[in-house]
C-alpha cells in the first residue's frame, strides 16, 4: 500500500514552491537549494487499513468527515539530487484570504524513503495557500515556501 500512496502522491503532487509569491499546483520548485515536492490526497485513500499497519496510525489515523486531506512533502537536494532526512517542517494550511491551521508535519517513511505529512481540514472550493516553514538539519533559519492548491474537480 504504500507504493500505493507514494505513486498516488506523485501523481497528484499538489503544488509548486516559491520563495516569493505561490505558484500554481504540479510544478516543483527550488527554494534555498532544495526541491521541494507537495501533494495533496483525500484522507480517504489511507482509511481502511488493517489495525497494526503503520498507515492506519500515521500522524494519529486519518480523521474522519468530509474534506479531510493528506499533505505530504518530499524533500531533495538541488545539486545532488539526495532525498533530504531529518528536516523539521511547520505547515499552514488555508483558504487564500482566511485565517487556517497550523501545524508540524510529522516524517513518515514512503518506499524506503524519508517524507512528511500531516492532515488538514480543506473545506471550500476556493485556492488553498499552503505555507512551509522548513529547517534542514544544521540550517541556521528556515526557508519559506508557498504553494497554491486548488481541488481537481473545481472549475479555474
Amino acid at each position: 500500500m504504500s507504493s500505493v500512496v507514494f505513486g498516488a502522491f506523485l501523481l497528484l503532487a499538489g503544488a509548486g514552491v516559491s520563495a516569493g509569491p505561490a505558484v500554481p499546483a504540479g510544478q516543483p520548485q527550488t527554494v534555498d537549494g532544495m526541491r521541494v515536492y507537495v501533494g495533496v490526497l483525500p484522507a480517504a485513500m489511507v482509511e481502511g487499513h488493517p489495525p497494526g499497519h503503520p498507515e492506519a496510525a500515521m500522524h494519529g489515523g486519518p480523521p474522519r468527515g468530509r474534506h479531510r486531506f493528506h499533505v505530504l512533502v518530499a524533500l531533495f537536494d538541488a545539486g545532488s539530487g539526495e532525498r533530504i532526512a531529518g528536516a523539521e517542517i511547520e505547515a499552514g494550511v488555508a483558504e487564500v484570504g482566511l485565517a487556517g491551521t497550523q501545524r508540524r508535519l510529522e516524517p513518515m517513511v514512503i518506499a524506503g524513503t524519508e517524507t512528511y505529512g500531516g492532515y488538514f481540514k480543506l473545506d471550500g472550493d476556493n485556492p488553498f495557500r499552503i505555507t512551509l516553514d522548513i529547517r534542514r538539519p544544521g540550517a541556521q533559519r528556515a526557508s519559506r515556501a508557498e504553494f497554491e492548491y486548488r481541488h481537481p474537480w473545481v472549475a479555474r
